[in-house]
């Protein structure tokens, strides 16, 4: 299968969206992967024996699991964080537009400053990743939740597509306070980058930025809190 060229997590997200539309109940006819592969062969029928390969390697064998499982976008998470590491990170680069550089160029007679600062570079990078893998997963989520809040609101939703709002809701909070976690790592990593391999006045600049930031965040509370008249004063402490 060619990597470079699909987002293996997005192309599961999607594979589940569509079985999950096309299928309202599980049922012993869904034990296989006939739908999965009718889908695969439309979309991405280079990759579809690759991906129903994965998916086997991986221990899920029908339509059925991935329609119903209740776990299946989190095993779709780890299957994607494994073949991240097949995927050559020249290629990772490109795709997420940042210049590799030489970055991945090893060179025996390099320095252990060099060495470390390339360790310190491909953990950033790595970050950068799964910033962009957990982003993505809040897109597919947020777009399930607009799609079953019509529903909803037009009472045509059926009681499972209920029960999975719900789980979506509570999916969405997980995945902003991973986007939350993962920014603080990448920020501290990125700090520490800074200060350590010459980048001093970007760095100043950069926390002043995040001052800004946190005034302007106290701000939008504040109005926030008082048009709805609610007390304020607790806030000023977060304004030193």
């Amino acid at each position: 299968m060619e990597k470079e060229k699909i987002n293996l997590f997005m192309v599961l997200l999607k594979l589940k969206s569509y079985l999950v539309s096309m299928i309202d109940n599980r049922s012993e006819e869904y034990d296989n992967f006939n739908i999965s592969q009718e889908y695969l062969s439309k979309k991405f029928p280079t990759a579809k024996e690759d991906i129903i390969n994965i998916l086997e390697d991986h221990g899920i064998y029908s339509d059925n699991e991935i329609a119903f499982s209740d776990k299946i976008i989190l095993k779709f998470r780890e299957i994607a964080s494994e073949d991240r590491g097949k995927i050559s990170l020249i290629n990772l680069l490109t795709n997420l537009e940042i210049e590799a550089r030489d970055s991945v160029l090893k060179d025996s007679g390099r320095s252990t400053y060099i060495l470390e600062r390339e360790k310190k570079l491909n953990e950033i990078l790595d970050l950068i990743f799964q910033l962009a893998t957990n982003w993505a997963l809040l897109k597919e989520l947020e777009d399930n939740v607009d799609d079953y809040s019509v529903l909803n609101e037009e009472n045509v939703i059926r009681p499972e597509e209920e029960e999975n709002l719900n789980k979506l809701d509570s999916t969405t909070t997980k995945a902003f306070e991973n986007i939350s976690n993962l920014t603080k790592q990448y920020i501290k990593l990125l700090t520490d980058y800074y200060f350590t391999y010459g980048g001093d006045v970007a760095l100043k600049d950069f926390v002043d930025e995040l001052e800004n930031t946190k005034q302007s965040v106290v701000q939008k509370y504040v109005t926030l809190f008082k048009k709805f008249g609610l007390d304020t004063d607790w806030l000023s402490k977060y304004s030193k």
